[in-house]
């Protein structure tokens, strides 16, 4: 085999290293994939041209196969499946024939029908898919009646719509439905205060007992903050909740506990408190 010819062992392949004679052009090196061909202008030492020829055509016909194999594998299909995650809507809170009744009687303003859900036991405080409550809709139409009664039955001051509107806001230019409402938002003030006798006074005018704030304060939760004996025995004995949750779940009971209030703790315990 000429010196200017290798042959490296495994590839079945020969690469083919050539140096013009005379012409000062570097190796030319065919491999696969690879291949750089000058222009034989000269009789390569040691081999006559013909032979060149060959072993070149050998390469190009290696390559040719191997390009037209890549070629017949098929590529994978591009997957149908949809890696996203799928969003999924949360159905609005289901709701039943007297809720729905009790809100529709709420806004036309009929008081005998909401009367009538509100003695079945219909939940004061149900929503629509827009968030609207009974006391909202009665609040906005300045239906006096319809909201002292829903309030009375612990309608949420503070329930917000969809769009943030509560039934204080929708109240606005109603100045009665606005002063029940500052009644019983008032109510938890005078609890706090230990003002029996102010107490009272509000209670015997229909403040709602169990009134509760955004933060789920009620005025017994209040009372029984402040050590106020006599102002939680009058609140027990007006219907308030022993066992009503503020919304960072503390009771009356853990509330008096964990504050010292020994009395309140077992009055409240006689109430029914756990």
């Amino acid at each position: 085999m000429p010196a200017n010819i290798f042959r490296p062992s495994g590839t079945g392949v020969p690469p083919v290293i050539t140096r013009l004679s005379g012409t000062g052009v570097p190796p030319v090196v065919a491999r696969l994939g690879v291949m750089r061909l000058p222009p034989v202008i000269a009789q390569v030492s040691g081999m006559p041209i013909p032979l060149v020829a060959a072993r070149l055509f050998v390469i190009s016909l290696s390559l040719s196969t191997l390009v037209f194999l890549s070629g017949c594998n098929p590529k994978p299909a591009p997957s149908t499946t949809n890696s996203a995650p799928i969003a999924v809507n949360n159905p609005p809170p289901s709701r039943s024939a007297d809720e729905i009744a009790l809100l529709d009687a709420s806004i036309k303003g009929d008081a005998t029908a909401v009367k009538t859900l509100l003695d079945k036991g219909v939940n004061p405080n149900t929503k629509d898919n827009d968030g609207r409550t009974p006391l909202t809709e009665a609040a906005y139409r300045g239906y006096t009646e319809i909201a002292k009664m829903l309030i009375d039955r612990g309608a949420d001051l503070f329930a917000k719509k969809r769009d943030g509107e509560t039934p204080i806001t929708m109240a606005a230019g109603h100045q009665d439905i606005v002063q029940l409402m500052k009644r019983d938002l008032e109510l938890a003030d005078v609890a706090r205060k230990g003002d029996e006798k102010a107490v009272k006074d509000m209670l015997d005018k229909g403040a709602y007992v169990n009134m509760r704030d955004p933060e789920g304060r009620t005025p017994l939760t209040e009372a029984a903050w402040e050590g106020h004996v006599e102002v939680v025995k009058l609140l027990l004995a007006s219907g308030a909740d022993p066992n009503a949750r503020k919304n960072d779940g503390t009771t009356p009971l853990s509330i008096a506990t964990g504050r010292g209030q020994k009395e309140i703790a077992e009055l409240l315990k006689k109430a029914g408190a756990k």
